[in-house]
């Protein structure tokens, strides 16, 4: 069979892309694979006091405070501290007097009385998409407030793509890719600001492979000015199932992880499947492209959400490198000021010369978000001049007045 001219497998990508953004939704004879729930097992001891000779009462409730036990432990994961303080009369309606909804299983290992308490050892398996969906829904963990700037490397194989088609680099195709335009609208939905590369930093771009690399995304993500980049690869192809003569069967896997541009750590994954039957080989493996793309964007955007939440409730150790500390009232007054924004938790001096002093700050953001606090204030004798901000390290200089603002005039 001659292979279908370049032109017309790019038409049908548009004519696709265009028809599911419009609508967001797909109707055809389909079904996907569950999605696989990500799960805790967590062992614990749960203890009761038994009254009088009620040994079975004892039992059910040291069980029942096992289970609390078990499902406070995984929200403390998912929370900062801060966080939990804070919402612990809501965590305490919603989640820990509803743990049946998030324990999936548990099994008593084993048990001992002693006088009159009770303890058993349980072993619990705990949900945490639905811990996840929970505190995202009772807005203990916000997903629509000060979300981070995604970028999407996704490289995309349909049925009769020969190789996998990309946007970035020299080599690469001009179109949209279909699954992330798919995952696009999810997480659009869920209140994040996705990255449209535009055509000039396109063609500047210098990797030109499908599998990056966690250090080529960062760059690329550095490129575009993202915060995240979603990186990874959507596979469609035959599976030899066959109903009738033109009914067969697709399936597509959709594989793909977050990296942090400023921690370059990798932050989510994700491994979606999803199965299609179609009497067409291109829009059946469309429509599994879609479904599984559907899956990983709505997983991701729960796993970035949690993570976002705690980076941005995390306390993180910066150095304020400061010159022009020769004049020290000055130097005085730009410590308190610093001591008193909103976020530092604690500060010290950790060096001092003749015109320059290094003071370590924690501070709970980030480099940037600290230098924009500290912009925002007005100093009555001098100025700030901030000349570097790195992850970990600012610089910044102290400007009398009078040196540059407010030169007397010459005769």
């Amino acid at each position: 069979m001659p292979m279908p001219h370049f032109s017309i497998i790019i038409l049908n990508r548009i004519l696709f892309i265009f028809f599911f953004v419009a609508v967001n939704t797909l109707v055809s004879t389909s079904g996907h694979t569950k999605e696989q729930r990500e799960t805790r097992v967590i062992e614990i001891v749960g203890t009761a006091t038994s009254p009088g000779e009620d040994v079975a009462k004892a039992r059910d409730q040291a069980i029942s405070n096992g289970l609390v036990s078990a499902v406070g432990w995984v929200v403390a994961e998912l929370l900062s501290d801060d966080s939990l303080v804070e919402n612990f009369q809501k965590l305490n309606e919603i989640i820990y007097t509803n743990t049946d909804k998030f324990v999936l299983d548990y099994k008593v290992l084993t048990g001992s009385i002693t006088g009159n308490t009770y303890r058993v050892m349980v072993q619990a398996t705990v949900s945490i998409d639905m811990l996840k969906e929970q505190l995202i829904s009772s807005e203990i963990i916000t997903v629509k407030k000060s979300m981070p700037k995604i970028l999407f490397l996704i490289a995309e194989q349909n049925i009769e793509d020969i190789s996998s088609i990309y946007w970035w680099g020299k080599d690469s195709f001009p179109i949209k890719i279909a699954s992330e335009s798919v995952m696009t609208v999810k997480m659009i939905s869920q209140g994040f600001s996705i990255i449209e590369p535009d055509d000039l930093k396109r063609s500047e771009a210098e990797i030109n492979n499908p599998d990056l690399t966690n250090p080529e995304a960062i760059k690329l993500g550095s490129t575009f000015d993202a915060d995240i980049v979603i990186v990874g690869k959507a596979i469609a192809k035959r599976v030899p199932n066959q109903m009738g003569q033109n009914i067969g069967t697709f399936r597509a896997d959709v594989e793909a992880r977050a990296i942090g541009i400023n921690t370059r750590t990798q932050i989510a994954s994700t491994f979606q499947t999803a199965v299609t039957m179609n009497s067409d080989k291109i829009e059946g493996g469309w429509n599994a492209l879609s479904e599984a793309a559907n899956l990983a964007g709505e997983d991701l955007a729960t796993q970035i959400a949690i993570d976002w939440q705690k980076e941005n409730h995390k306390n993180v150790r910066l150095d304020v490198i400061v010159a022009g500390t020769k004049n020290l009232a000055n130097f005085v007054k730009f410590r308190k000021v610093l001591n008193d924004l909103a976020g530092v938790k604690g500060m010290q001096l950790k060096e001092m010369n003749a015109d320059e002093a290094t003071i370590v700050v924690d501070f709970q953001g980030n480099a940037k978000e600290l230098a924009g606090a500290l912009m925002l204030k007005t100093f009555d004798s001098f100025g700030i001049n901030i000349y570097e901000i790195l992850p970990n390290l600012l610089r910044i200089q102290l400007i009398p007045i009078y040196s540059e603002f407010n030169q007397p005039d010459k005769p």
